[in-house]
């Protein structure tokens, strides 16, 4: 069997966008058939809560006009550094309002001229006078990407401190096949909720597992449970977004992250698979949010077994333990997860001391309350010094976010 995690639904991330709300962005648009997809990012970014003032090059106006980002976002949108609205300088007032610049789509002339700081518009005036975080999406032929004036703009702007968001891969406009492509709204949407996000997993190299694991029976069944990966993939997009570098390791069923640079995802099938994946991986921060199978089949068939044959038995056989199996690392953070039936505190506690961690997160593993395959859970978070913290009821995001806040802070003393 070869796991098949989902793919991410992009539109599954409008909690994590919340992060821009009320936080003022100004959003570049230049002269490129991708235009039409800044619109589309405007208004996620205006649903999600955020500021949205957008300033388009004269040639994005030719693909788009300005009167359409006004419509979706209801804030002026600026073209010619010439109209005069206001009594202001205008290209100096907007650096002043913006606390994040996303440039998108980004043309190959548009980022010469950032590389090279000219400044002929109000577009252009603009970026050079702005001191805030500013993200730049590349969308060009394949071939204009690759040209070495390009690349050396590229890497010129990089070292200067300006976010590249990596070009899509796909069907170009001129029908050419390759990278180029403007990455898809969301993906954009998600990366400027990180430069407005804190900060406080920056230099973190992060592991969290994901989902649950399926135990081998023969060719077509396995033994596995209800664990959907929802609260470990929400774990590995908030430490992202609070500048992590994260793993997320999921089960045949977990559902994946989004493809951003800094996020990576590793598929493990069993038990055993997804302690081997940890044991070779380098990491500080580890969160153990999947749900493993205790057992396994202790006798998998090869094919498939048949009916005909009468009722099959299914012995048994335990498996590893994955936390107690991990050495612990000088200076690493460990938080474990214990669903449970009953009793959750008591035995989250037991579990901390069985298993040496630093903070547990309790949840119920059955009936009305349980999180598993759920939008929502209920976190109790358990620290060392016998601390018990109650998230209360709140989306799996919130969740995460405010088990990060706890763990954000250095581990207690054993």
């Amino acid at each position: 069997m070869t796991p098949h995690p989902p793919a991410a639904d992009p539109s599954a991330f409008g909690e994590a966008l919340a992060l821009a709300a009320g936080r003022r962005l100004a959003l570049v648009v230049t002269g490129g058939v991708a235009a039409y997809k800044a619109a589309d990012l405007a208004r996620r970014l205006t649903r999600a809560g955020a500021q949205v003032r957008a300033v388009l090059t004269e040639n994005a106006a030719r693909f788009i006009t300005p009167l359409t980002f006004e419509s979706l976002t209801g804030q002026p949108a600026g073209l010619s550094q010439w109209d005069r609205p206001r009594y202001e300088i205008e290209h100096i007032a907007l650096a002043d309002w913006a606390e994040a610049v996303v440039v998108a789509p980004a043309t190959a002339n548009f980022l010469a001229k950032m590389a090279h700081g000219l400044a002929d518009d109000l577009a252009s005036t603009f970026l050079l006078a702005a001191a805030s975080p500013i993200l730049a999406a590349p969308a060009m032929n394949s071939r204009m990407l690759a040209a070495p004036a390009t690349q050396a703009n590229l890497e010129l702007l990089a070292r200067r401190g300006v976010e590249i968001i990596r070009p899509a891969e796909g069907l170009l406009a001129c029908g050419e096949t390759g990278p180029g492509r403007l990455p898809e709204p969301e993906i954009i949407a998600l990366h400027a909720a990180r430069a407005l996000a804190p900060k406080d997993f920056t230099g973190r190299r992060l592991a969290v597992t994901a989902g649950s694991t399926w135990e081998k029976w023969d060719d077509l069944r396995f033994l596995a449970n209800r664990s959907s990966g929802l609260m470990g993939r929400e774990l590995a997009l908030a430490a992202w977004l609070r500048g992590g570098r994260v793993t997320l390791i999921g089960g045949p069923s977990a559902l994946r992250p989004p493809d951003l640079p800094g996020l990576a995802f590793q598929a493990a099938e069993s038990t055993r698979d997804l302690l081997a994946a940890l044991k070779a991986l380098d990491y500080d921060t580890l969160i153990m949010a999947a749900a493993p199978a205790d057992f396994r089949p202790a006798e998998p068939v090869t094919g498939k077994i048949k009916k005909e044959r009468g009722l099959p038995q299914l012995p048994l056989a335990a498996n590893p333990d994955i936390l107690k199996s991990l050495p612990r690392r000088p200076g690493d953070m460990r938080i474990g997860f214990a669903a449970e039936d009953r009793d959750l505190v008591a035995r989250a506690k037991k579990k901390m001391a069985a298993k040496d961690l630093d903070l547990v997160a309790a949840n119920e593993a059955s009936g009305s309350g349980s999180a598993f395959a759920a939008p929502e859970s209920r976190l109790r978070l358990i620290f060392r010094d016998g601390r018990v913290l109650d998230l209360g009821r709140r989306p799996k995001f919130a969740a995460a976010w405010a088990l990060l806040d706890a763990a954000a802070l250095p581990p207690a003393p054993a």
